[in-house]
C-alpha cells in the first residue's frame, strides 16, 4: 500500500496512522483483532506439525523478529479465532482481510489473492522469465504475503538439500515485500516464517536463531533494497490525489487522473534488474482508459507485455468482492516488442487455463492495447491491423451527452412548458433502435434556461452509443442513428443526458477521404466485428469516446462500396470486410 491519499477520502488512513504509531490498534475491528489473537495458537499448531517438541516451541515473540503490531492490552477485550488454529495460511491471511472493515478495506484498496490466482501470477512471471529466480522477489504492496507464497515455496523446494541454518539466512535476500498495513505485515511475517519451520526443525534447538522478517512496513512506491529480478505486485485499486511534487515525480505515468495501481506499475518498471520480469493482477481498465495512455506509453517502452491473461469472471473471485474485470500482465525489462501470448484463467473449483493466441501491440503505443480475448479474436484482429483509418480519419467526433441531469432538476418535467426540448436518456436507446422509453416520461422535457440553448441542445443529425453497459449484456455497442427524420419527430432539437455517447459529423467534411454516412456508421458500429473489436480494446464495462475513438474501420474504397449497399444485406457485407465471412 501507499502513503498517497485515497480519493474519496472516507476517512483518515488508518495504515498511515499505524505507521505513525505502531502500538495503537485504532480502527482495526474487533473481527481483524480476533483473527490476530488466533495467531499465537496457529503458530503452535504449525511448529508441532513441523516436528518441533511443544516442550521446544518458542513464543512468536521469540521466534520471530517481527515486532507485534499492538500491545498485548489491545486483545484484552477479544476471543480469539479459535476455528482457525488449523487453516492454511492462506485461509488466515483471507480471514484478516475479510474481518477488516469495509470502509477501510474500500478507503485501502485491500483486496487479497487467492492463492490459485497467486499461482498462476508466479508461473507466468517464471515463464517469462524463462527460468526459476535466483535474484530478488519483490512485492511492493504485499499485505499478508499472499503473492510471495508461491516463490518462497518454490525456492525452498530447489535449495531443499543445502544446511538448514543457510537456507533460512539466504531467504533474506531471495523473498521480500513491503506494505503500510502493520497488523498485516506481521501477519505476513508470521507466515512466511511458519514456511520455513520444516527447515528449523532440522536446526539443534540449542543452535536455533529467530526467524527473519522478510516483510517490512513502509511505502510500496519507495525503491526495494536491491533490483528485484522478479517483481509480483496485487496492488491497491483506486484514485489517489496527488501534490504538486508527487505529480511531477509520476508525470511520465499519469494523464488526469491517478490511479494507485497505475503508480505502483510503473514504479516497479522503474526499480527492475535488467532483463527482471514484472507480473501483476491489475483491473484490466489500464489497457485501454485514456487515464492510461502515458502508463502504457512507459511500459511498452521499458517492460514490453509478454503475456496477459484474462481472470475468467467477476464475482466470487475475490472474498473481498472486487467486480472489476481483472488481468495477470507480464512485463519483461529489456525485452524487444514481439508477440504477446494471450490466455485465460478461471476459478469454478479448480484452475482451469484456456490459451486464446497471441496478439500484437502496434503503435501508437499510448493507444488502447487491441489484444484477442477469445481464441476466435485473434483472426479478426489480424484481419484489422491493416486498417489505419479511425472516427476523426472521416470527419467525425465522440463527445458525451452534455445533459447532467440531476444538475439541472429543477429544469426538468413531464410535460412541455416555454422553451423547453425533449430528453434522450440512455434508456431510450435499447435494442438499438431509439425509442421513447415509457420509465424516463416522468422526466421527459428539459427547460432551457440563460445559455442552455447553446451547451445542451443538439439540432443536427448524430449517432448516439449508449456509455454504460452491464457485464452480462450481450452487446456492448448499442448504437442508433439521430437522422434528419428522427430528430424531426423528436421536435427538431433535443437534449441528450451524459450516459449517452454523441457522435457528430465535422462541417469540414471535405476534407475526409470519403462519405461516411450517419446509416452507415450506425451499421458499422452495430455490426459483430465492431462490437467484438471494441471488447478486445478496453477492459470496462463503459463505453468511453475515447475508446470508440480508437476503433479500426475500413479504409475509404471500401467505405465507398458500403454505402450503396441494401440495408438487409450491409451486416454480411461488413462482415466480409472485417474478415468474419470468407
Amino acid at each position: 500500500m501507499t502513503v498517497l491519499e485515497a480519493v474519496p477520502q472516507a476517512r483518515p488512513n488508518r495504515s498511515q496512522r499505524a505507521v505513525l504509531s505502531a502500538t495503537a490498534a485504532e480502527g482495526v475491528s474487533e473481527g481483524a483483532l480476533a483473527v490476530l489473537a488466533a495467531v499465537p495458537g496457529w503458530w503452535r499448531n504449525r511448529c508441532v506439525v513441523a516436528g518441533i517438541p511443544l516442550d521446544e516451541v518458542w513464543s512468536l515473540e521469540e521466534a520471530l523478529t517481527a515486532p507485534a503490531p499492538f500491545p498485548s492490552e489491545a486483545y484484552d477485550q477479544i476471543s480469539p479465532r479459535d476455528d482457525l488454529n488449523d487453516v492454511s495460511s492462506e485461509e488466515l491471511a483471507d480471514a484478516y482481510v475479510t474481518a477488516l472493515d469495509g470502509k477501510v478495506r474500500t478507503s485501502d484498496g485491500r483486496h487479497y489473492t487467492p492463492a490459485p490466482l497467486a499461482q498462476a501470477l508466479y508461473e507466468q512471471a517464471v515463464a517469462v522469465l524463462k527460468r526459476p529466480p535466483d535474484g530478488l522477489v519483490w512485492d511492493p504492496a504485499c499485505g499478508a504475503g499472499m503473492l510471495l507464497l508461491p516463490p518462497l515455496r518454490d525456492w525452498l523446494r530447489r535449495h531443499a538439500d543445502r544446511a538448514p541454518d543457510e537456507v533460512i539466512e539466504k531467504i533474506q535476500s531471495a523473498v521480500g515485500g513491503r506494505d503500510l498495513d502493520v497488523a498485516a505485515v506481521w501477519l505476513g511475517n508470521v507466515l512466511l516464517a511458519a514456511e520455513l519451520l520444516p527447515m528449523w526443525a532440522k536446526i539443534d534447538a540449542t543452535s536455533r536463531t529467530a526467524l527473519p522478517a522478510l516483510l517490512s512496513v513502509g511505502d510500496g512506491l519507495q525503491a526495494p533494497p536491491a533490483s528485484p529480478q522478479l517483481a509480483v505486485l496485487n496492488p491497491p485499486y483506486g484514485r489517489v490525489r496527488l501534490d504538486e511534487r508527487d505529480r511531477e515525480r509520476w508525470s511520465h505515468v499519469l494523464f488526469g487522473h491517478a490511479n494507485r495501481y497505475g503508480l505502483f506499475m510503473g514504479a516497479m518498471a522503474e526499480y527492475l534488474a535488467p532483463d527482471g520480469v514484472m507480473s501483476a493482477l491489475v483491473p484490466a481498465g489500464w489497457l485501454g482508459g485514456s487515464y492510461f495512455q502515458r502508463l502504457r506509453s512507459f511500459l511498452a517502452s521499458s517492460v514490453p507485455l509478454k503475456r496477459l491473461t484474462y481472470v475468467g469472471g467477476r464475482s466470487g473471485v475475490f472474498s473481498t468482492g472486487v467486480l472489476q474485470e481483472t488481468v495477470l500482465a507480464t512485463f519483461k525489462s529489456g525485452a524487444s516488442h514481439g508477440a504477446v501470448v494471450c490466455g485465460r484463467v478461471t476459478l469454478n473449483g479448480k484452475t482451469v487455463s484456456t490459451p486464446i493466441g497471441r496478439g500484437r501491440l502496434r503503435r501508437p503505443v499510448d493507444g488502447p492495447w487491441l489484444l484477442p480475448r477469445t481464441e476466435e479474436d485473434v483472426g479478426l484482429i489480424s484481419a484489422v491491423q491493416g486498417m489505419k483509418h479511425r472516427l476523426s480519419d472521416y470527419g467525425w467526433s465522440v463527445s458525451t451527452g452534455p445533459l447532467v441531469w440531476n444538475r439541472h432538476k429543477s429544469q426538468l418535467s413531464d410535460h412541455p412548458a416555454g422553451n423547453a426540448v425533449k430528453i434522450i436518456w440512455a434508456a431510450d436507446l435499447d435494442g438499438g433502435v431509439l425509442h421513447q422509453d415509457p420509465s424516463r416520461d416522468g422526466l421527459r422535457y428539459l427547460t432551457l434556461r440563460d445559455r442552455d440553448e447553446r451547451v445542451l441542445v443538439l439540432d443536427r443529425p448524430a449517432v448516439l452509443v449508449q456509455r454504460t453497459t452491464a457485464p452480462e449484456q450481450p452487446r456492448r455497442l448499442l448504437a442508433t442513428a439521430l437522422d434528419s427524420r428522427s430528430l424531426s419527430l423528436w421536435g427538431g432539437r433535443v437534449s441528450v443526458e451524459n450516459h449517452v455517447n454523441v457522435l457528430t459529423e465535422d462541417p469540414q467534411l471535405a476534407l475526409a477521404p470519403a462519405k461516411l454516412s450517419p446509416r452507415l456508421l450506425t451499421a458499422l458500429l452495430s455490426s459483430e466485428a465492431a462490437d467484438r473489436l471494441y471488447r478486445c480494446l478496453t477492459g470496462s464495462v463503459a463505453v468511453s469516446a475515447y475508446e470508440l475513438s480508437a476503433l479500426p474501420l475500413p479504409p475509404p474504397e471500401k467505405i465507398r462500396l458500403l454505402d450503396e449497399v441494401a440495408d438487409e444485406l450491409l451486416q454480411k457485407e461488413i462482415a466480409c470486410v472485417y474478415g468474419l465471412v470468407p
